[in-house]
């Protein structure tokens, strides 16, 4: 059953037809592919992102409360419903009936009370209401079993495997293999360890090039011959955290004046010719970076061929 303040969306997604919401606050990349049997529904200035090469299979209902997005070569078979707030990375595949939602009911709120009165009581009180939803987050290249279910606030980290019929009730570690409910550990998919270097021609460096890059295959083959790897707008390196200076040798191929942020600091990036840039690292192994000057996070924006951490 859906929460009361998710249950709106729905009212208003089955009042819609596809292309009618379509026309709204929903952003498609390119070679997208939405079943017309999909319902997808945006309230109170909601947004939806297919970044591309997505697939939506029969019966998804996709409802946008924030923002749901989902990420590059993302596909989501038949029956699938996803609700709320929502952040979906790139290359995940979800089996059929998979379940997330970043609301919930309440039963302890009042126990004397139906759960529905608690659930409209949550909804009807700005405080309570404000806290309702928690974002679900699945990193990229995360499997989905069918019939698995993600609670609200869950983060699943990248690489990632749901066992069918599985119910995620916790944060879950990059690369883990989980089953049951509530779903435990039963092994993990690598060795994910931080390092003080990265280098595009390394294959066991790309799971340190953690998030927003495009390393699927077809992409990998086709940068490898301009000698880098691609990213987006904003991008994760998954590194030691005990280094002074961290240094980038780059490309940028959007046509676009571009400056890479980290860690309050800024630099322009003007050149078509891969330079070598230098932040102050900050003392974290998730070392994350947003270019500013593209909205599009559609659009691939740097080339990266090495990453290193230097005491100097």
């Amino acid at each position: 059953m859906l929460n009361n303040l998710l249950k709106k969306v729905y009212r208003k997604a089955f009042s819609k037809s596809l292309h009618e919401a379509i026309q709204t606050n929903i952003i498609k990349g390119n070679n997208v592919i939405i079943d017309p049997s999909a319902i997808i529904s945006e309230q109170n200035n909601g947004k939806i992102i297919f970044e591309g090469d997505n697939y939506i299979g029969r019966n998804v209902e996709i409802g946008a409360l924030d923002l749901i997005e989902i990420g590059y070569g993302t596909s989501l078979q038949d029956r699938c419903i996803l609700l709320g707030d929502i952040e979906i990375g790139k290359y995940c595949t979800f089996a059929p009936n998979v379940y997330m939602s970043s609301g919930r009911h309440y039963y302890n709120l009042n126990p004397n009370y139906y759960i529905k009165d608690q659930d409209s009581i949550v909804a009807a009180d700005s405080t309570l209401s404000k806290a309702h939803s928690k974002k679900v987050i699945i990193g990229d290249d995360c499997w989905l079993g069918i019939n698995s279910v993600i609670m609200s606030g869950v983060s699943i980290g990248r690489g990632c495997v749901i066992g069918a019929n599985s119910v995620v009730t916790k944060n879950l570690d990059p690369f883990s293999v989980v089953a049951g409910a509530p779903a435990k550990l039963i092994k993990t998919r690598l060795d994910f360890i931080s390092k003080n270097s990265l280098s595009f021609e390394n294959e066991n460096d790309l799971s340190n090039f953690y998030k927003g890059f495009f390393i699927d295959l077809p992409s990998l083959n086709h940068w490898k011959l301009f000698k880098g790897i691609a990213t987006s707008n904003n991008f994760t390196f998954y590194l030691n955290n005990d280094s002074k200076k961290i240094i980038i040798q780059l490309k940028k191929i959007a046509s676009e004046a571009l400056t890479i942020e980290y860690n309050d600091q800024k630099i322009k990036l003007d050149s078509t010719e891969y330079v070598s840039i230098t932040f102050n690292s900050s003392q974290t192994n998730y070392h994350n970076f947003l270019i500013k000057g593209i909205d599009d996070k559609l659009k691939k924006c740097l080339l990266i061929k090495s990453v290193e951490l230097v005491n100097q």
